[in-house]
């Protein structure tokens, strides 16, 4: 048996990267912003050997014998499968960084809310994969760096972030939160509400990867003014047989009402908590959305419409906490100290 002993010196350098591990997808980007990675969190396992990662095991979902599992590590901003995403993130990390015996520091976007012992968790499974230091960074602070948003100021911002299982709305101030609530009504509850929509209004059963399908293509908050079509395959939920539909936007109409009403009342729910001072200032601020979905047709209209605030979603909605994270990991731009706790 031959022993591989590290070069001390290469253990003097190191790979730096920002992680965003979510319940619906992994990203990984570099101190400079560019994404490495883009990948479901989603791992297809026979007894604990990995068959498949990413979007071939999201393929799985509903289709997969019992001797195959396959999971979703990470779900509402927490890991509930130690294991698997243990497994999960070791496919990941190999992926981008060289296995040249350096050390890896990583910037890691956790949720607002989540308990001192759930971000050990994910601390504990960053090493569990051979990461030597790990720093965890909220999403809200983070996805507002990475938006371009001025944390700094002595002023409040509200932030809504959408994730596949999460929701959190927050007030920022001075580079900290001052408040924030979070809803498991995310990206996840609009697939939902279609699939629930579709076998009310059609009587036609829907596995999950067709359920986000549709959300993407044709769910809205506010109808889009160009009309959408797509076919939706599942089957009918009275004989069982294949059926195959051709639908518009307009199919969809109420679908999201429970969802899109939680929000709202997320939104209002840390408004009402916060300091007056600072609410004040959102009137002038307004509401910015990040997040996957925060991409939801018409959502910035939808709920500025609804809140009477001034709404927008901010560029590229999905990447914006893991490019804040990674703005940690630059001297040059000195988030460090204002983001990691």
């Amino acid at each position: 048996m031959s022993l591989r002993l590290r070069n001390p010196l290469k253990m003097l350098r190191s790979h730096q990267i920002a992680l965003d591990f979510g319940s619906g997808c992994c990203l990984i980007a570099s101190p400079v912003g560019d994404i490495l990675l883009d990948e479901p969190s989603v791992i297809a396992l026979e007894q604990g050997t990995v068959l498949a990662v990413g979007t071939e095991a999201k393929s799985f979902l509903g289709k997969a014998p019992e001797r195959i599992r396959v999971a979703r590590p990470v779900e509402a901003g927490v890991i509930l499968d130690f294991e698997a995403a243990r497994q999960l993130l070791r496919q990941y990390l190999n992926r981008v960084v060289p296995d040249d015996g350096s050390r890896v520091r990583v910037s890691m976007v956790v949720a607002q809310g989540v308990t001192a012992l759930e971000k050990r968790t994910f601390s504990d499974c960053c090493k569990a994969v051979g990461i030597g230091n790990c720093d965890l960074i909220g999403a809200p602070l983070a996805a507002a760096a990475g938006a371009g948003l001025d944390i700094r100021q002595p002023k409040g911002l509200l932030v809504l972030g959408i994730g596949h299982g999460l929701a959190e709305a927050s007030v920022l101030c001075l580079a900290d939160v001052v408040q924030s609530e979070s809803s498991r009504y995310g990206a996840q509850s609009f697939h939902e509400a279609v699939a629930q929509h579709l076998a009310g209004r059609y009587q036609v059963g829907i596995g999950e990867n067709m359920a986000e399908q549709a959300a993407i293509q044709l769910a809205w908050a506010t109808r889009p003014e160009t009309p959408r079509t797509m076919t939706l395959t599942g089957k009918y939920t009275s004989n069982g047989t294949p059926c195959a539909l051709e639908l518009t936007d307009a199919d969809l109409e109420h679908a999201l009402d429970t969802p899109l009403a939680e929000l709202e009342a997320l939104v209002r729910r840390v408004m009402e908590k916060a300091p007056a001072e600072l609410v004040a200032d959102i009137a002038e601020t307004g509401l910015s959305l990040y997040g996957g979905g925060a991409q939801l047709a018409g959502l910035d209209r939808c709920l500025g419409q609804r809140l009477g605030l001034r709404t927008r979603v901010v560029r590229e909605p999905r990447l914006a906490a893991v490019r804040g994270a990674a703005a940690t990991l630059r001297p040059d731009l000195d988030y460090r100290r204002l983001l990691v706790r």
